[in-house]
């Protein structure tokens, strides 16, 4: 069993002081076994964009103390898009399901990268993914702005939905031709053409491609909440690129309440989301409480 930690949880463990290795034993003797992604040391670097030495002197040694979990052989899950991108090679060639474990390989260059975020090296693998970032917030507020436009009977269509049907509408929503064009410009975005819309709905249809889905299910949340609330949110953007890496894990583990609320419909049912709401509980007993 796989559990994903929110990068919240990772404040937790430090803060409280929890031995790495006490920390996986515990959880391997339940049967789990925590995962992490290199899109966690990503948010881990973004410390680093802080003028403040205080912020950038916790960045370091919060960085050091993950990098101890990775050392005690923590395996890491493959980046989403590269998921994804698994699903459609199973799809093309007619295989069950992916591996959504990256290799031993991967997970050492991830405890590299962490070693030296450790020791306050800022490579420029780092700086780039951090500006792209910035370029991707600023491109999906102008996604947005232009999906949504003068499109005010799809607006009031997304406000009409209640919350207690959103989970049944982005399920139904997903294999419409607005679901699948969400999927479409990204594969065009990243790979250039060669995808077309009826590609994108075979793939949405293949049994195994649960991160496609769940990306599709994030895009279309995030277009609810727009126009539900009003205003571009590119705080839940962040949130929801962070909630769609664990897909492939059993357990999710955030503090954010507000995932709890959105987690479970944009998740598939085997990940179960939850939250650390009480500090008054150390995170290690109310963790091992879960299992």
């Amino acid at each position: 069993m796989r559990n994903y930690l929110d990068n919240n949880i990772w404040d937790q463990l430090f803060d409280q002081n929890v031995n790495p290795k006490d920390f996986l034993d515990s959880l391997a003797a339940k049967g789990y076994t925590p995962v992490i992604s290199f899109h966690t040391v990503y948010e881990l670097a973004r410390a680093f964009t802080s003028s403040d030495p205080a912020v950038l002197d916790r960045g370091r040694q919060l960085c050091a103390y993950v990098k101890e979990y990775l050392d005690l052989g923590m395996p890491c899950t493959n980046e989403f898009w590269e998921l994804i991108l698994a699903e459609a090679y199973a799809y093309e060639n007619n295989q069950p399901e992916i591996d959504p474990m990256a290799t031993p390989e991967q997970c050492t260059t991830t405890a590299q990268e962490l070693g030296k975020l450790g020791r306050g090296t800022v490579e420029e693998r780092v700086k780039e993914f951090l500006d792209q970032r910035l370029d991707f917030a600023k491109d999906t507020r102008t996604d947005q702005k232009s999906h949504m436009g003068d499109r005010d009977e799809l607006k009031q269509d997304l406000k009409n939905i209640e919350q207690n049907g959103l989970a049944e509408w982005m399920q139904k929503e997903t294999f419409t031709a607005e679901g699948v064009n969400t999927l479409f410009k990204k594969f065009i975005k990243r790979l250039g053409p060669g995808a077309t819309p009826e590609y994108i709905v075979g793939l949405l249809r293949f049994p195994a491609a649960q991160a496609a889905r769940a990306s599709v299910r994030g895009d279309l949340y995030y277009n609810w909440h727009c126009a539900k609330h009003g205003g571009i949110r590119l705080d839940l953007l962040d949130d929801i690129l962070h909630l769609l890496q664990p897909i492939y894990c059993d357990l999710y583990i955030s503090e954010d309440k507000s995932q709890g609320h959105y987690g479970p419909i944009i998740l598939t049912p085997r990940t179960r989301a939850e939250i650390y709401r009480d500090r008054k509980i150390p995170i290690l007993k109310w963790i091992l409480g879960l299992l």
